[in-house]
């Protein structure tokens, strides 16, 4: 019972290739059938950027076939945003090989309704991206499209998006992803994974703007647990 709370307290307050995004560009990893996997992410900067805070809640759960439902909350931030939302979705992750390949190439297709908390209405955000992993240093690869609206991205907008995962130990990988563009994702954002007992992951990192339309650097932190 002491279990059930202090995960949703992480929910509701907000291996290390665990996680369902690498920060923010959906990931390779899908969860297993009957499988959950839960995670908060807190953005935020110092006085000396602007004061700010920003977070994120996520919430998985397999139901075969590699593919997974998703429920998501953005934008709960101070100063207050005008963009709270609420999403629902779905991510489906295709092996393009046998298991034996060494590359393990897979296709990832996903989409989302996020609905606007303050009157904004709904939207979309499809996406579509490969993966590839390098056998002989145990990096992974992602590239793709993301085609999102207003609710999720503060405008409507087309962008690229790419990542890599460098595994470094078992528990511990250097991670990296980006989206072009200049809307409230448009940024790169650096860092790392580090796998905890218990199936907890902790990430750390740091977001660089593609420009200041796309906001101010900022720090990220991210705890997640699968169950």
């Amino acid at each position: 019972m002491r279990k059930l709370i202090f995960l949703l307290l992480i929910f509701f307050g907000g291996e290390a290739y665990a996680q369902q995004t690498i920060f923010n560009v959906p990931s390779a990893d899908v969860l297993e059938k009957d499988k959950n996997f839960l995670q908060h992410e807190s953005q935020f900067r110092g006085k000396d950027q602007g004061q700010f805070y920003n977070s994120a809640n996520y919430f998985s759960h397999g139901i075969g076939s590699n593919t997974e439902i998703d429920v998501t909350q953005f934008n709960l931030s101070s100063p207050a945003s005008e963009n709270i939302s609420v999403s629902v979705g779905t991510k489906t992750v295709l092996p393009l090989a046998e298991k034996e390949n060494a590359y393990q190439p897979k296709l990832i297709l996903g989409a989302m309704l996020p609905i606007s908390l303050q009157g904004n209405g709904s939207g979309h955000w499809l996406y579509g991206a490969s993966s590839i992993t390098l056998p002989q240093t145990n990096t992974r690869l992602t590239a793709g499209f993301s085609s999102g609206t207003k609710q999720m991205f503060g405008k409507n907008v087309n962008a690229f998006m790419g990542g890599i995962e460098q595994k470094i130990t078992n528990d511990f990988s250097l991670i990296g992803d980006w989206y072009s563009g200049h809307q409230n994702w448009g940024l790169a954002a650096l860092g790392f994974s580090y796998a905890l007992p218990q199936d907890f992951t902790f990430y750390g990192g740091y977001q660089i703007p593609n420009s200041k339309r796309s906001g101010r650097n900022s720090f990220v932190i991210e705890i997640a647990k699968i169950f």
